[in-house]
């Protein structure tokens, strides 16, 4: 089960949400497409089995599953080009967000993060600036290996990012959606729609 889906600063803060869609998605503002952390955390289901911690498997799904609504960076298809050979590039969109449609868009986003199972490795911070997870029902966290660099930068406007995680079977859970909204500053005195 997902217990916490939001945003970080690259020093670790978590970002409030600056508006809920109708539906409950959070959506998060920034003025850039990059230079942040996108945070997925997890505890255990129903099923009362381990929550799968694999990112990346070739050919098929991982435990971690994650897509966007509009292609990052140069929305390059090579799966897990993730430097330095061949050159970084970013992921193609999957919308809607069928994650076993297209195993390949999955892993190529997927594979740039890891799974933290110790609070102390978290890559988010505490008030006291400790590395600390968001929610206190947390045992796994999942963040980019070192934040979203600008081949992952996300479009102007509102980009769709769903994850879901499953159990060590390969269970999924429910999942869950959160908005980013990039809007520049040049834009930022816009309304937001």
């Amino acid at each position: 089960m997902i217990t916490f889906m939001g945003v970080a600063r690259a020093d670790g803060s978590v970002v409030r949400p600056i508006d809920t869609l109708p539906d409950g998605t959070n959506v998060f503002l920034r003025e850039v497409g990059f230079g942040f952390f996108l945070v997925v955390e997890a505890k255990v289901g129903p099923s009362g089995r381990p929550v799968g911690t694999t990112t990346f498997s070739a050919g098929q799904l991982p435990n971690f599953r994650i897509a966007v609504s509009r292609a990052l960076g140069n929305g390059s298809a090579l799966v897990c080009d993730d430097g330095p050979s061949p050159p970084i590039g970013g992921v193609p969109a999957l919308n809607p967000p069928i994650f076993d449609q297209n195993v390949n868009t999955v892993n190529d986003l997927s594979c740039r993060f890891d799974a933290r199972t110790n609070a102390g490795d978290a890559c988010t911070r505490n008030a006291s600036q400790e590395s600390a997870f968001v929610n206190s029902q947390t045992k796994y966290q999942f963040c980019p290996i070192v934040g979203l660099g600008s081949e992952l930068e996300f479009p102007d406007g509102d980009t769709f990012v769903t994850a879901e995680v499953t159990d060590v079977i390969g269970q999924p859970g429910f999942p869950e959606s959160i908005v980013i909204r990039v809007v520049p500053p040049a834009n930022a005195a816009a309304p937001l729609e």
